[in-house]
């Protein structure tokens, strides 16, 4: 009760400590404190009188005061995914952003940690629990078969998913509905009246790209369309080998008129290669992205895109998280969210022959 009711406090009286506080109500310091920290020790009229004190003087333990007094563990840790370009991925930075904010809401840390040379996740996850110093992880950016979350399974520590992977009953995570953001973004280019539409994914070993392969390809099932040789390019990471894929998909004796692309980076690589080629985005080649990022909106043209907001999604995964330090239950803690369809200049009907 003591800890809640100075929380409304929005402002701190940064001259006020507990001294001053103690000396104000002719109590120890070691009762003001315990009192303050809701220790049952401290009789009930005590611990109103220092509250009401404390409230009214503009008095707030500091985060670092009450870990120490609590022995809470106030840290939430995140390991950077061990991949090249990490620190420009505009996803993850996204998402850091909204995991940030919301512990910061809670009075909680976040410790970024990234992944040595020779060096891999689980040991970087290892290594922060030693320490005593997180009380709890988040992970992204999950493979179908991941060893970080078999590793913080067996730490025992609370932890959070954005993703999922392949074994996800007993863990709590936040994943999109990816296999129906591509049948979605796919049906949209049919109804345009595409036949010729192609997909540049990812690395497969990714839940993600894994589930957004497979919406591509029911949705051309569900529409009776071919995948012709060469329609398919599988782990691009980045805009430069989305190039690459699509100069060779453009080469084709009957090109795509469409392509879905697995993040909006490639997407934007994509439309690179097509202007490249001397064509145009979003009229002779239609592109579609995953992700909702603001840069789409500055493309040229702007990108159709499969939305979620990660910085939404960080928020989130930060509240699941402190809920289940305090108790709730991680086979309880499973979301999935839908991704919509944000239409812009970079898809439309294809050209007529």
């Amino acid at each position: 009760m003591g800890e809640n009711a100075l929380q409304r406090k929005p402002r701190r009286n940064q001259g006020m400590s507990i001294a001053r506080l103690a000396e104000h109500l002719g109590l120890s310091e070691g009762t003001v404190s315990r009192a303050l920290n809701g220790y049952p020790d401290v009789a009930g009229k005590t611990r109103e009188r220092v509250i009401d004190a404390a409230r009214t003087l503009g008095y707030s333990p500091s985060s670092a005061a009450r870990r120490l007094a609590r022995g809470v563990v106030e840290t939430v840790g995140f390991v950077l995914p061990q991949r090249a370009g990490h620190f420009s991925d505009p996803f993850l930075a996204e998402m850091l952003d909204g995991v940030a904010m919301e512990l910061a809401d809670s009075d909680w840390d976040l410790i970024v940690a990234a992944v040595p040379d020779g060096h891999d996740e689980p040991e970087v996850i290892d290594r922060l629990a030693r320490t005593g110093k997180v009380g709890g992880f988040i992970l992204t950016r999950t493979r179908r078969k991941d060893a970080r979350v078999d590793h913080l399974r067996e730490l025992g520590l609370p932890f959070v998913v954005h993703g999922r992977t392949e074994d996800c009953a007993d863990y709590a995570w936040l994943d999109i509905d990816n296999e129906k953001a591509f049948v979605d973004a796919v049906r949209y280019l049919v109804e345009l009246g595409h036949r010729r539409i192609a997909h540049i994914g990812g690395d497969m070993s990714f839940n993600f790209a894994h589930f957004r392969h497979l919406g591509y390809r029911r949705a051309m099932e569900d529409a009776e369309l071919p995948v012709p040789a060469g329609f398919v390019a599988e782990g691009i990471a980045d805009g430069v080998a989305a190039d690459e894929a699509m100069t060779a998909m453009l080469s084709l004796p009957a090109p795509p008129t469409a392509v879905v692309c697995v993040t909006d980076a490639v997407a934007l690589g994509a439309m690179r290669a097509i202007s490249g080629a001397g064509l145009r985005p979003g009229v002779d080649v239609s592109v579609i992205g995953y992700d909702g990022l603001p840069f789409g909106l500055a493309a040229h043209p702007p990108l159709t895109t499969m939305s979620q907001s990660s910085h939404r999604a960080g928020r989130e995964v930060a509240r699941m998280l402190l809920a289940l330090i305090h108790g709730a239950e991680p086979a309880n803690s499973q979301v999935l969210w839908e991704a919509t369809l944000t239409k812009r200049a970079s898809a439309s009907p294809p050209p007529p022959h």
